[in-house]
Formats: C-alpha cells, sequence, structure tokens
C-alpha cells in the first residue's frame, strides 16, 4: 500500500512539473491613441465572452477505486488546463477583432506590474494599452 501511494506522488508531481511551462509570457493589449472607456468597454466585453467558456471533462470508467480516483483528478486537471487556454484564444481573438494586438510584456514591464495593487495596477495597464509604442515583443494574433 506504501508504495501505491509514492507511485501516485511520483505521477502527479510529473504531471504539475510538465503543464507548467518554464516561459510562460505575461501579455497585455495595445492599441495606439484608445481612450480608457473604450478599452475597458472592449476589454469587459471580451472578457464576459471569454467567461462563458465551458469544458466537459469525463473521466474514464475504472471499478478499481484508486485508478477511478486518479482518473477523475487527471480528467479535472487537464480540463481546467483546457479552460484556460480556450479562455484565452477568445479573449485573444476578440480583442484582435477589435483592433489590439497582443503584446509580450518586458522583463522591467513585468516586474513593474508585480508590485503594484488593483487601482495603480490598472492605470499602468492602460498606460501600457495606449502608449504610441509597445514595451515588449508583439506577438502574432
Amino acid at each position: 500500500m506504501r508504495g501505491a501511494g509514492r507511485y501516485a506522488a511520483a505521477i502527479i508531481a510529473t504531471a504539475l512539473a510538465v503543464a507548467t511551462p518554464a516561459h510562460a509570457k505575461s501579455v497585455y493589449f495595445h492599441k495606439v491613441g484608445v481612450d480608457r472607456e473604450a478599452y475597458a468597454r472592449d476589454y469587459t466585453e471580451c472578457e464576459a465572452l471569454a467567461g462563458g467558456v465551458r469544458v466537459n471533462t469525463t473521466a474514464p470508467y475504472s471499478n478499481n477505486i484508486y485508478a477511478a480516483a486518479a482518473g477523475g483528478f487527471f480528467a479535472g486537471f487537464f480540463g481546467s488546463r483546457e479552460r484556460r487556454s480556450l479562455v484565452d484564444n477568445v479573449l485573444r481573438t476578440c480583442m484582435a477583432d477589435k483592433g489590439y494586438r497582443r503584446v509580450a510584456a518586458s522583463d522591467p514591464v513585468k516586474k513593474d506590474l508585480s508590485k503594484l495593487k488593483d487601482t495603480a495596477r490598472v492605470d499602468r495597464l492602460f498606460e501600457l494599452a495606449a502608449a504610441p509604442t509597445p514595451e515588449g515583443e508583439i506577438l502574432p494574433r
């Protein structure tokens, strides 16, 4: 029984290590000269659209309780990963349709944003969105 617990822990640790990309990028949307109200309206509309994404996850049936538990765990784990991916795709497509470009934030911008809270963070994101030139790498739509 002890060996089975270690084996399950090893599988879970491996899945978590594989599922979390080390190169995850911080992304923001940029459109030259956009005013604050238009940006807020566009982003809110796209975020509401992306919030409607649902993923149906089902675990394979097993009469073994350990296999059923592992199947349920992994179905939920990978289902949430798929949902995040779909939400990102919907948000990215919606903002691109409204004329925004995706920009991978540079390291100084990431550090700056991580230090800011609530209102100051929103203000800084709007400054980045409306800047004449984006601060970071422009990503494909």
